[in-house]
């Protein structure tokens, strides 16, 4: 293993040009412009975050403003049993304000107004909600200001900024700033950083020589297939830190505007952390390249498959920006958004043991990453067909190819809100997401050349399954609560991020219709057809048309939840994406599945305004919900003669298998 080790390195070190070109030349080009880009998305968040504030009032003259707060909208008052220092550092108001006599300080000098009373607005920059409720509780009050110049003015010539003094008080430090900025960044710009580096060697390490045949030579030889990919794993580890170190200090001098001095503040502790949590995310990110590369037939496609990766990897690593959402949650077993929550954590001084859980859960993960890769070594990475049928044999490979494509489309979505803000919104994400769901597994199906109707079972199905799946839409709701409700134990969330994923599902200055064409109507039409369509279509298996197989409803399912993009929702959403798989598979009809999703959809928005709360059900509840669902599931069955392949293709590949038969002897 350490001769082929040794080997690899020397190959990389042969045209070092081309190494220093990539690896190094282009990315400090690139740093000065990816700190632009992650200012502008920055700034670009701001519209997003136009939410409701809690803050806590306070002062002998707190009745003038408290009365104010209907009247600006915003804002609601939130009473504390403790003090409003503890209540803001833990988050639980976004800001605090004082209302005192309007008097000079220095002077005791009454101004010209006495009835104005000096607002002090206490936040703490370090939490991007506070500071943005200070801006919002100026911006607010400057405006009502306004709006009742002339009844407060009239001739007094007095300027509408004087009639209230506001002084906001920053209560957290400039280091603490520079280091809450670098918590959020440091995960994904180390993502770019060895994603850039490793593919110099790693999309060529097996890919390449597969294309070109020299790694027969190697997988013929006495080495086994885990040395194999051991050695070229380090390969890759080595090459990402050597040029990975260099990329992370130019990108450290070109980010010194945003928050990039902060480490200088970072005691011995923190940067001990912060090296092995980074050294951890390498040897990861490695993995992750070799096993695209693995993956690949060819060097291009290798390339090709790179992007997306890349894409969806760093989307992971975003994790970071949720100050909200602790380590001490089920998000520290997850690959990749673990260490970014563990680097988080090591910039901001907060040492837990779930930074011991993310490290050993990535090397978990890293292991189970490098042990496929040993098992996908293979002399010919081309499999023979399964069947004579040329539309199934391209059926078979848009199944090994969707996974990618959807990656893309997922990465898309990510991306484009953050650098457009006409998709930032509710309506600008619908039409971007829901969209792209439509169009892009019905354009893949043409070209592929799958029957689209018949692909996703774009036909009706028998009234007993009609009948079961009325029944059974609220009850697939409730559990999808249940569901929800353990999910959040698993990943506990705080209040602010239980209202900001509220504000954004539901705006409150959006109409019961909208909701119920946005959030219901279409996502049953579109992320059906992506998913129980085309994506069902391209996963399942023989086995699946005579009885639907659970291991092709959870794949079905986890990829409906991961295209939710929220860790909250992922496990409640995949278990409703699997059941919609089964209905699918058990009825060959994508009506039923529609019906389904859009009573669970619209539920959620009927019942919002209810303010219900399922964790308040009696267990018993969620039993019966759950018993009901399984049994009419059970009792759903596939019409005589329908199936996701029809039977005049099945006797046309019957027929050509005779045929071949009856003319062997003859030859």
């Amino acid at each position: 293993m350490w001769i082929l080790f040794r080997f690899e390195l020397r190959h990389i070190l042969r045209d070092i040009t081309q190494v220093l070109i990539v690896a190094v030349t282009i990315p400090m080009l690139l740093a000065p412009f990816v700190s632009r880009s992650i200012q502008h998305v920055t700034h670009q968040a701001e519209e997003a975050q136009k939410s409701t504030f809690f803050v806590s009032i306070g002062g002998p003259k707190a009745d003038q403003l408290r009365n104010l707060l209907p009247t600006i909208g915003r804002f609601r008052e939130l009473p504390l049993h403790g003090s409003a220092d503890e209540s803001l550092k833990e988050g639980l108001i976004d800001c605090y304000v004082t209302v005192e006599e309007n008097t000079d300080p220095g002077t005791g000098v009454t101004p010209r107004l006495p009835e104005t009373p000096l607002v002090t607005i206490h936040y703490s920059s370090s939490r991007e909600r506070s500071w943005r409720a200070r801006d919002a509780i100026q911006t607010a009050l400057m405006e009502h200001l306004k709006a009742i110049r002339n009844k407060y003015l009239q001739g007094l010539g007095q300027d509408p900024a004087k009639l209230y003094r506001l002084e906001p008080v920053n209560l957290a430090s400039r280091q603490q700033e520079h280091l809450q900025t670098l918590s959020s960044l440091v995960p994904i710009v180390l993502i770019f950083v060895f994603f850039g580096t490793g593919s110099v060697t790693a999309l060529d390490a097996i890919a390449g020589e597969r294309e070109r045949g020299s790694l027969a030579t190697v997988l013929v030889s006495a080495l086994s297939r885990t040395d194999i990919a051991l050695a070229k794993w380090l390969t890759v580890v080595v090459v990402s830190l050597c040029f990975g170190i260099l990329q992370f200090i130019g990108i450290y001098f070109s980010t010194q505007g945003m928050g990039g001095n902060g480490l200088a503040g970072l005691p011995a502790t923190g940067w001990l952390v912060l090296t092995v949590f980074g050294l951890l995310l390498c040897l990861q990110v490695s993995a992750i390249l070799l096993w695209i590369s693995v993956r690949s037939n060819s060097f291009k496609q290798a390339q090709l498959l790179y992007m997306p990766a890349l894409l969806v990897t760093a989307a992971m690593s975003a994790v970071s920006w949720m100050q909200s959402l602790p380590i001490a949650s089920v998000v520290a077993f997850v690959p990749i958004s673990g260490l970014a929550l563990a680097l988080r954590d090591a910039l901001l001084g907060e040492y837990s043991p779930w930074l011991m859980v993310s490290a050993a859960a990535s090397l978990g993960w890293t292991y189970i990453t490098l042990q496929s890769v040993a098992d996908s070594l293979e002399l010919d990475g081309n499999e023979r067909p399964h069947s004579d049928d040329p539309k199934e044999q391209m059926r078979v490979q848009l199944g090994q190819d969707i996974v990618w494509f959807y990656a893309l489309v997922a990465a898309v979505m990510v991306v484009l809100p953050g650098n457009f803000p006409v998709f930032a919104g509710l309506r600008g994400q619908v039409l971007l997401n829901q969209g792209m769901m439509l169009c892009v597994p019905l354009l893949l199906l043409k070209f592929y050349r799958q029957p689209v109707a018949r692909s996703i079972g774009w036909r009706s199905t028998s009234l007993q399954n009609w009948t079961i799946c009325l029944l059974a839409a609220p009850l697939l709701h409730i559990c999808a609560n249940s569901v929800a409700i353990i999910s959040s134990w698993l990943l506990p969330m705080s209040e602010d991020m239980v209202r900001q994923m509220t504000e954004l599902l539901l705006p409150e200055n959006t109409s019961q219709l909208e909701l119920f064409l946005l959030i219901a109507v279409s996502p049953a039409i579109c992320e059906e057809i992506a998913f129980r369509g085309c994506f069902l279509h391209a996963l399942q298996r023989p086995v699946d048309r005579v009885f639907p197989s659970w291991r092709t409803c959870l794949l079905v399912g986890l990829g409906f939840g991961i295209f939710h993009f929220s860790l909250q929702r992922l496990l409640p959403t995949a278990v409703i994406g699997t059941i919609l798989s089964f209905v699918a598979l058990r009825t060959q009809s994508l009506w039923p599945c529609m019906l389904l999703h859009f009573v669970n959809n619209g539920l959620a928005v009927g019942l919002h305004s209810l303010h219900l709360d399922y964790a308040e059900f009696p267990a018993w509840t969620w039993i019966a919900a759950w018993a009901l669902l399984l049994y009419l599931l059970k009792r759903l069955g596939n019409p005589a003669g329908v199936g996701r392949l029809s039977e005049e293709s099945e006797r046309n590949e019957s027929m050509v298998k005779t045929r071949e038969r009856v003319s062997q002897p003859s030859e």
